[in-house]
C-alpha cells in the first residue's frame, strides 16, 4: 500500500488550487439544485395541475437514482478518468437541466430529473476523490474543507435564489440556473483539473453487483420514506434490503470484478468514517426537518422570518469547514472530528432543552451550533476515508461518502418525521418535537463514541491504515 500512495503524491494537479475550484463549481451546483427544488414543488403542482405526492416525484427521483448509482459512476472512474468523468457528469447535468426546465409535462419533467440524478451521481463520486489526488496530502484536509463549504454555501442560498427565481420569473428557471455554471465548468474543467492517464481502461463490473445494490437502496430507501407509495409495507421491504443486501456482500468476495473491493471494506478508517458520515448527517437533516415545525407550529414565526433564522445552520458549516480543514492538517483528523462531534452533541443538546418560550438569542445559536458540528467534523472525516484507500480506489471510496451522505439525509428526516407524527398524535407539536430530538441527541451521542474509539490516522500518504479482521 505503501508504493501506491507514493504514486499518489506524484500525480498532482499542476495548479491544485484551481482544479479545487472547478470542483467547487459542481458541489455548489448540485448543493443549490438539492435546496432550491423544494421551494418550487407547490408551483410545479399548480402548473401540472397534480397532485402532492406526484409532484413529490421531483424530489425523490433525483435522490434514490443518485444514490444508486454514485458509487458505480466512482467505480468507473477509477479505471476511464476521474477527470473525464466529471467533465461528463457536468455535462450531462446541464443537459438534463435544460431538459428540467423546458419540460412540457410533469412525465418529462421526472425523466429529465433522472437524468439528473446520474449526472449528480457523476459529480458527486468524483468530487472528494480528485480534490484528494490533486492536492498534497498536507493541505488535503484544507482543500476538503473548502469543497465542504461551497456545498453548504450552495444549500444556503439555493432557497433564497428559488424564492427569487419563482418570483421574477417562473419554475423553469430554478431549473435552468444550472446551465451557466456547467458551462464555466465544461470551458475550464480541461485546464484546471488534473489530467487523466492517456490509457483508458473501461472496469469490468459484475453486472448483478450492481442490480443488488440498486435494489437494496432503493428497498431500503422506500422503507424509511412514508411519501412512497407502498409505505404500509416498510417492515417487508427493508427485510428484502437486509437479505439482499447480504447477497450482495458475500457476492463481492465471490467475483472477479466486484463493484465494492473486499479490501476497501476491510479499512477501518474507510468504513467506519463512511457510518459516522451517515450518522452526523442523520443528526444534522433530522434538526433541518424538525426545526421550522418548532419555529412555525410552536413559535408562530412567520415563513420569512422562519427561513431567515433557518440559515444559521448553512451559515456555521460554510463559516468553520475551511478552518476545520486546516486544523485537520495540523493536529490530525481524528482530534478535529472527534471535536466536530463534541459540538454536534452539545447543538443536539441546546435545541433538546428548547421550549415554547425560548428566547430567540437561544435558538439562533442553538441551530449554529449544529451547522458549525457538521463544518467541523466533515472535512477531517472524509479526508482521513479518502487518505486511508489506495489510490486506484478513490473513486468508488468517494461514491460510498456520498452514498452514506444520501443515506443519513434519508435517515434522518424519516425517522424523526414518523416519531414527531407519532408524538403530534399523542399531544402536540411540541411533544412531538420533543420525542424526535430525543432520538436525534442519541444518534449524535453514538456518532462521538464511536469516533472516540476511531484509530488515529496520520493523515498522510505513506502510512498503512487498521484493519478490519476477517
Amino acid at each position: 500500500m505503501q508504493n501506491d500512495r507514493a504514486g499518489l503524491e506524484t500525480g498532482l494537479a499542476e495548479h491544485p488550487w484551481l482544479a479545487v475550484a472547478t470542483v467547487c463549481l459542481g458541489a455548489a451546483m448540485a448543493a443549490i439544485d438539492a435546496s432550491i427544488v423544494n421551494v418550487g414543488l407547490p408551483t410545479m403542482q399548480h402548473f401540472f395541475h397534480t397532485t402532492v405526492s406526484n409532484v413529490a416525484w421531483v424530489s425523490l427521483t433525483y435522490l434514490l437514482i443518485l444514490t444508486t448509482v454514485v458509487v458505480l459512476a466512482g467505480r468507473l472512474a477509477d479505471g476511464i478518468g476521474r477527470s473525464r468523468m466529471y467533465r461528463a457528469g457536468f455535462l450531462v447535468f446541464g443537459v438534463a437541466s435544460a431538459g428540467c426546465g423546458f419540460a412540457p409535462s410533469l412525465g418529462v419533467l421526472l425523466i429529465s430529473r433522472l437524468v439528473q440524478g446520474v449526472g449528480a451521481a457523476m459529480l458527486q463520486a468524483n468530487s472528494v476523490a480528485i480534490v484528494t489526488s490533486s492536492v498534497p496530502a498536507s493541505m488535503r484536509g484544507r482543500a476538503i474543507g473548502v469543497q465542504g463549504a461551497a456545498q453548504a454555501v450552495g444549500l444556503a442560498i439555493g432557497p433564497a435564489i428559488g424564492g427569487f427565481l419563482l418570483a421574477a420569473f417562473s419554475w423553469r428557471a430554478i431549473f435552468l440556473v444550472n446551465l451557466p455554471i456547467a458551462a464555466l465548468a465544461l470551458i475550464v474543467g480541461p485546464y484546471t483539473l488534473p489530467k487523466d492517464p492517456a490509457k483508458r481502461t473501461m472496469p469490468h463490473v459484475d453486472p448483478l453487483s450492481s442490480v443488488l445494490m440498486a435494489l437494496v437502496l432503493v428497498l431500503a430507501l422506500a422503507s424509511l420514506n412514508p411519501s412512497l407509495p407502498g409505505h404500509q409495507f416498510w417492515y417487508a421491504e427493508l427485510l428484502a434490503a437486509v437479505v439482499l443486501g447480504y447477497i450482495f456482500a458475500r457476492r463481492q468476495g465471490l467475483v472477479p470484478t466486484p463493484l465494492i473491493e473486499p479490501e476497501l471494506v476491510k479499512i477501518l478508517n474507510v468504513t467506519g468514517g463512511v457510518v459516522l458520515g451517515v450518522l452526523s448527517f442523520s443528526v444534522l437533516y433530522g434538526v433541518i426537518f424538525l426545526t421550522p415545525y418548532y419555529l412555525q407550529e410552536v413559535r408562530h414565526l412567520p415563513a420569512a422570518r422562519m427561513g431567515l433564522l433557518l440559515t444559521a445552520i448553512a451559515l456555521a458549516m460554510t463559516a468553520v469547514a475551511p478552518f476545520a480543514g486546516t486544523f485537520a492538517d495540523r493536529f490530525g483528523n481524528r482530534k478535529v472530528a472527534v471535536g466536530g462531534l463534541l459540538i454536534l452533541t452539545a447543538g443536539s443538546v441546546a435545541i433538546f432543552a428548547w421550549t415554547p418560550l425560548t428566547n430567540f438569542a437561544w435558538t439562533v445559536p442553538a441551530m449554529a451550533l449544529i451547522g458549525a458540528g457538521a463544518g467541523v467534523f466533515t472535512p477531517p472525516n472524509n479526508s482521513s476515508v479518502m487518505g486511508s484507500a489506495p489510490p486506484h480506489h478513490l473513486g468508488v471510496t468517494g461514491g460510498l461518502l456520498n452514498m452514506g451522505r444520501s443515506i443519513g439525509m434519508s435517515l434522518g428526516q424519516a425517522l424523526v418525521a414518523s416519531l414527531f407524527e407519532l408524538g403530534s398524535m399523542h399531544g402536540s407539536y411540541f411533544n412531538g418535537f420533543r420525542e424526535a430530538m430525543i432520538l436525534v441527541l442519541v444518534i449524535a451521542i453514538v456518532a462521538l463514541v464511536l469516533q472516540w474509539f476511531m484509530p488515529k490516522d496520520s493523515g498522510t500518504a505513506g502510512h498503512d491504515m487498521p484493519f478490519l479482521p476477517d
